[in-house]
């Protein structure tokens, strides 16, 4: 697929997510994706790695590391925990890189000879019928039987 091909991709996420902010780390030319959202985005924040660090970045909607930029799994940790709650990680590697699946990312596609790592906090850990309060070592049982 073409650059184009990365573009569409991701303004499909961004329709379809309801995504208004978006940070995008890179050094690369990103021109052409700011025109094609324009019109569904409030803002798009772009920087390097070494401004991660820096306390004035605010939290957005969707992260997008891009290829260029070797990231580490502490600076994922970073983006994860203060600046956003999805994230997508663009890597040009063949190999399933494993950071990635260790931090909770799932691989979602492959465009242009890259794969696409994503983590999304709200469907990260899915809710489960019996981890709630009411499941919780036999209330009914309570002063009926001694264990």
């Amino acid at each position: 697929m073409s650059k184009s091909g990365l573009n569409n991709f991701l303004l499909e996420i961004i329709n379809r997510e309801e995504i208004k902010t978006v940070l995008a780390i890179t050094q690369k030319d990103l021109s052409s994706f700011a025109e094609i959202c324009e019109d569904s985005l409030q803002s798009l924040s772009i920087l390097n790695l070494e401004d991660l660090d820096n306390n004035e970045v605010e939290p957005n909607d969707l992260c997008i590391v891009f290829d260029d930029m070797p990231i580490s799994k502490t600076q994922v940790g970073l983006i994860k925990n203060t600046l956003a709650q999805k994230i997508l990680v663009i890597q040009k590697n063949s190999n399933i890189d494993k950071k990635f699946l260790e931090l909770g990312f799932t691989h979602s596609a492959e465009i242009i000879a890259a794969k696409i790592y994503s983590y999304n906090l709200k469907t990260y850990n899915n809710k489960r019928g019996w981890n709630n309060s009411e499941g919780w070592a036999n209330p009914e049982n309570f002063e009926k039987y001694r264990w």
